[in-house]
C-alpha cells in the first residue's frame, strides 16, 4: 500500500487554523505555528520550505523581479486595518494623520505589507502622498525603497528614536510598549477613534485590508499532485470550523464580543478565500498601492498573480 504523500504548512498561529492539519485529496498536512518573520527570511532567502503564509505584497515584488520560485493561492489568512498602526507619544499635539506631511516617521520594513496598505490609505483618505514624509527604518530592509520614498536607514530602533524624541511617528501593528501594563505605556495611537475610522473605511470601501495570501515553492507544487487544491480545503473547512466556535480575535476586527453584530457587517465571513469581487477589489486595490508607489515597475492583471486553477476556486 502507498503511502500519501506529506506536507509542512508553515504560518501564524491563528485560532482559525486549528485544523488545518489531516488528511486532504489523499495528501496528510502539518500545520505548524511559526515565526513569521523567520519564515519570511528563509523565503527570501531562496532557503527551503514546502507552503507557507507570505506577503502578498512581497510575493507580487518577488514576481515583478521575475523571481518564480513560488506560486500562490487566493488564500487570504491575514487581514487587518492600518488605521490603527500610527502611534506617536501621549503628550503629541499629533491628532490627525493629514499632519504627517513633512514628518520624520519611523518604520521597521518600508516594503512590509501593512506599510502598503497604511501609505495608500493616507493618500486616498487623508491626502498626504508617501514622498512628503521623511521615512526612517532599520539598516537591514526585504526590498529597496524607491529613491522618492526620502528614505534613511539606521543602526537604530525607531520605536526608541520616537520615544527619545528623534521621530514624530511610528509606524508598526504591535509596538513593544503595548506589552507594558496600561499606565507605564508612552505612546498613544495617533487616532482616537480607530474602530469607528475603520468601520466607516469598510463600509464605503468593502475593503479589509489583505496582508498574506499562502504560497508554495514551485518543486512542492511540480511534485505532490492536486498540492494547491488540498491546501484550499484543508484551510476553508478550519475556517468554517472556527466561524462555528464564534471565538477567536484573530478571525474577526475589533474583538470577538460584539460578534453578531461584527459579522453581519461582514455577511458572515470576514476571511473569503477565492478571487470573488471583494477579493478583487481588494487584491486590486494593494496593486494600485505597490504601483503608485513605485515598488513594482508596472500592475499586473490579479490573476496573473495566482495559480490558473485557482481561479474559479
Amino acid at each position: 500500500m502507498q503511502n500519501n504523500p506529506k506536507l509542512s504548512i508553515l504560518g501564524g498561529d491563528y485560532e482559525f487554523t486549528l485544523q488545518v492539519s489531516g488528511t486532504w485529496q489523499g495528501i496528510d498536512c502539518t500545520y505548524i505555528p511559526s515565526d513569521l518573520l523567520m519564515v519570511y527570511a528563509k523565503i527570501l532567502n531562496f532557503e527551503s520550505f514546502e507552503v507557507s503564509e507570505f506577503s502578498l505584497s512581497n510575493f507580487t515584488m518577488m514576481r515583478d523581479k521575475n523571481i518564480n520560485n513560488i506560486v500562490a493561492i487566493p488564500v487570504f489568512v491575514n487581514r487587518a486595518f492600518r488605521h490603527g498602526i500610527m502611534w506617536v507619544k501621549k503628550e503629541s499635539d499629533i491628532t490627525e494623520p493629514s499632519q504627517l506631511k513633512g514628518l520624520k516617521v519611523g518604520i521597521r520594513d518600508y516594503s512590509m505589507t501593512a506599510a502598503v496598505w497604511l501609505r495608500g490609505t493616507l493618500l486616498d483618505e487623508y491626502g498626504v502622498h508617501w514622498s512628503d514624509i521623511d521615512w526612517y527604518a532599520n539598516k537591514i530592509q526585504r526590498f529597496p525603497a524607491p529613491e522618492r520614498a526620502n528614505l534613511s536607514l539606521l543602526d537604530k530602533d525607531p520605536e526608541e528614536m520616537l520615544l527619545n524624541n528623534e521621530l514624530d511617528v511610528y509606524i508598526d501593528p504591535r509596538p513593544k510598549d503595548l506589552k507594558k501594563p496600561l499606565n507605564e505605556r508612552k505612546l498613544r495611537p495617533l487616532l482616537n477613534n480607530v474602530q469607528e475610522t475603520e468601520k466607516n473605511y469598510y463600509l464605503r470601501t468593502g475593503i479589509y485590508p489583505i496582508n498574506h495570501c499562502v504560497v508554495i515553492h514551485k518543486d512542492t507544487y511540480e511534485k505532490i499532485k492536486n498540492v494547491a487544491p488540498a491546501i484550499f480545503e484543508a484551510y476553508s473547512y478550519s475556517k468554517k470550523i472556527a466561524l462555528q466556535r464564534k471565538i477567536g480575535s484573530t478571525l474577526i476586527p475589533w474583538g470577538s464580543r460584539n460578534w453578531p453584530e461584527i459579522m453581519s457587517i461582514f455577511n458572515d465571513d470576514p476571511f473569503p478565500f477565492g478571487l470573488n469581487k471583494s477579493n478583487m477589489n481588494n487584491v486590486g486595490t494593494l496593486l494600485k498601492y505597490l504601483f503608485e508607489q513605485e515598488l513594482i515597475s508596472k500592475k499586473p492583471d490579479i490573476e496573473e498573480l495566482f495559480l490558473k486553477e485557482s481561479l474559479d476556486w
